[in-house]
């Protein structure tokens, strides 16, 4: 993988991301095919990378993925990832980056690949420390309260038409059919 000059824009981004990830119970970071990943119990939840001079965050979203593939920066992951709720997201140098659901992207994409032992850990963790405590210890993890302790992800972090044009984001329009399901829809 070849470093940009543009990779130097996301290097604080990207070192929160991680920070954040790695701060799940059990969470290690490793390295296969030369990408950086977050893994718990050998199973990847996060790839944070830079790649030509630009940021990809892929996460396993089984809840909010729909509603992800609908944002213009966001795509079914490749290699048939896709398929299994996998979504990628691509950021520009001069993007506007939406951090705050990068994060909650990584917890949903943690709680979907954890085993039930690392999540109980998560969620007996975040009471004790209280609010700002568990946010510290825990980053954007910790912040969801009741929904996080109850293993649902919340539902705000998956935006809406009218809060991605607040924020200067346009939606993207749902893909057509491939021809090949049309075809068979037909037949």
């Amino acid at each position: 993988m070849t470093t940009i000059k543009d990779d130097a824009t996301f290097t604080p981004l990207l070192a929160r991301l991680r920070d954040a990830a790695l701060a799940y119970p059990e969470a290690v970071e490793e390295f296969p095919w030369g990408d950086r990943v977050a893994k718990v119990r050998g199973k990847i939840f996060v790839f944070l990378n830079t790649h030509e001079g630009k940021l990809r965050v892929t996460a396993k979203l089984p809840q909010s993925g729909e509603a992800a593939l609908m944002l213009p920066f966001a795509e079914p992951t490749g290699y048939n990832l896709g398929k299994s709720g996998w979504v990628t997201a691509r950021f520009g140098p001069k993007d506007r980056v939406p951090e705050a659901m990068l994060l909650e992207w990584i917890e949903e994409s943690y709680r979907a690949v954890a085993p039930k032992r690392a999540l109980r850990a998560l969620d007996d963790a975040a009471p004790e420390l209280g609010e700002k405590g568990a946010a510290a210890k825990k980053g954007a993890a910790a912040k969801k309260g009741a929904a996080a302790k109850k293993g649902a992800v919340a539902k705000k972090g998956i935006p809406t038409k009218t809060t991605l044009a607040k924020q200067g984001i346009p939606a993207k329009k749902k893909a057509p059919a491939p021809r090949a399901q049309l075809a068979r829809k037909r037949g």
